[in-house]
């Protein structure tokens, strides 16, 4: 059953259940109403039966001859009509029907005072039907037999079959609601049809966006309307979509990107390992050369595929930082140590300036390793007489902040934002100085501490790596 024609059920079964319960509520609340009618009618019904039974009576008519009349009106009235002793006992009955609720005795007298009850009510027979009755007492007529007793009083009983509220209902009000009900009906399957499609219609929307996406065809977007809850699932699902298509951009340009760095070794070593097996690559001096070149390219291929397992690694969160308080200043120190040979054998001026600092937590190698790649570009890209400072201060209590600055050429702000991207290359002339994956590296690293990184350049004034970590507080690595 699809999604559209439940929704139709759902709304066209929430009218029915609502207009059942109206229709059982109106059954409830009005048979005391229609009780009360019933006893009124046969009140005003019952007044000229009296009236004539006791002016009858005062005419000295026989008993016989007037109930004659009495069987005649219960006949056309539908009416039953007894005389009762005070006791209960039936002295007379008519019945419109023959053979019908012939009851011997009727308690309607009141037991307390032994008087009989004038009023109106209901009575149930013994076999379980209920009467409407109305006794009037017509004691001390003349005509009438005197009962045993110390009381002289007769009661005569009208009664009629107490129509059960639901048939009442159905008589008076079945087909008004019923009419109601199927207007109602009919409104609702509308309603629901048009509020279903508000929702069915964005949903199979996003269904089919997904079932193209699923097929490859990755430029979905589906238009953001209905509902809220509706708008959202559409936000969320375009969000999913744009962030599927940058994944599958990105699988390709990986892929892309690793053939073409693989490309370049397997081609050198595929050169010289031929000139070597066809006889190109003469005497033994040339052949060593072709074998140092070929280990070489083996040795390049190597770096590469180990920084791209080490990427793919720390990018899917299998690499698990260690958590221990880390002594920056120190772990700074030792990095200048390490290069300040280098930078005096190229001639640039290493500095260290570190403000006392709280310790962070996290992996001592894996934040020696980026500390360490950024002074080797550092290094790499400043010109002989220029300069590469180390910083660091703190920030807040909770943060610092470690700066490595250069004075190189600089990057031209477009290329800014492809810094930290795998196999990027600000400067193209570094040929096989490195793969581009370091900064990607070092941004992996920093973010498994909860940390950032960030850069700034100017165009032939240096460039600027800033790189912030919480303090204090052990973080878990990124997953």
């Amino acid at each position: 059953m699809s999604l559209r024609t439940r929704l139709i059920l759902s709304y066209v079964l929430i009218i029915v259940i609502c207009l059942s319960i109206v229709a059982a509520s109106l059954i409830v609340l009005l048979g005391d109403q229609i009780n009360r009618i019933s006893i009124t009618r046969l009140v005003a019904t019952s007044r000229p039966i009296v009236i004539q039974f006791r002016n009858e009576a005062r005419a000295q008519v026989p008993l016989d001859e007037i109930w004659t009349n009495m069987e005649e009106i219960a006949q056309e009235t539908g009416t039953y009509i007894f005389l009762l002793n005070t006791d209960g006992t039936v002295i007379k009955q008519a019945s419109p029907i023959d053979g019908s609720w012939a009851p011997s005795q009727l308690t309607i007298t009141d037991p307390a005072v032994n008087r009989p009850v004038r009023n109106a009510g209901i009575y149930s027979a013994a076999g379980g039907q209920k009467f409407i009755f109305v006794a009037e007492p017509v004691a001390g007529l003349p005509g009438l037999p005197s009962p045993p007793g110390p009381l002289e009083e007769e009661i005569l009983v009208l009664a009629v079959p107490r129509t059960p509220t639901i048939a009442v209902w159905a008589d008076y009000f079945g087909q008004p609601f019923l009419w109601a009900g199927i207007v109602a009906l009919a409104v609702s399957i509308v309603t629901a049809v048009v509020l279903a499609r508000s929702v069915y219609i964005p949903v199979r929307r996003v269904t089919n966006a997904a079932e193209e996406i699923a097929k490859g065809n990755y430029e979905q977007e589906v238009p953001v309307d209905g509902p809220n809850e509706v708008r959202g699932l559409a936000q969320s699902f375009n969000q999913m979509s744009k962030e599927v298509k940058r994944s599958q951009q990105m699988l390709r340009d990986f892929v892309a990107d690793v053939s073409h760095e693989l490309r370049s070794p397997l081609t050198s070593i595929k050169g010289f390992a031929q000139a070597m097996v066809d006889g190109t690559a003469k005497g033994k001096e040339a052949q060593l050369k072709a074998a140092v070149v070929i280990e070489d390219e083996s040795k390049r291929m190597m770096r590469l595929v180990e920084e791209l397992l080490e990427f793919s690694r720390l990018e899917s969160g299998q690499i698990k930082m260690a958590s221990e308080p880390v002594d920056l200043k120190e772990l700074l120190q030792q990095c200048y140590e390490i290069f300040i040979i280098r930078a005096e054998e190229k001639g640039v001026n290493l500095k260290i300036a570190i403000d006392p600092l709280s310790p962070v937590i996290g992996d001592i190698d894996r934040l020696e390793q980026v500390f360490s790649n950024l002074l080797d570009n550092a290094l790499k890209h400043t010109p002989a007489g220029g300069d590469v400072s180390i910083g660091a201060r703190q920030l807040n209590p909770g943060l610092v902040q470690i700066s490595i600055t250069d004075t190189g050429p600089g990057i031209p702000a477009e290329q800014m934002r492809h810094v930290f991207e795998r196999f990027y290359r600000a400067d193209p002339s570094a040929g096989k100085a490195g793969a581009g994956l370091g900064l990607a590296i070092a941004r992996q690293i920093v973010l498994a501490h909860t940390g950032d990184i960030n850069a700034r350049s100017s165009v032939g004034k240096g460039t600027e790596f800033l790189v912030t970590l919480p303090t204090a507080v052990p973080q878990t690595s990124r997953s």
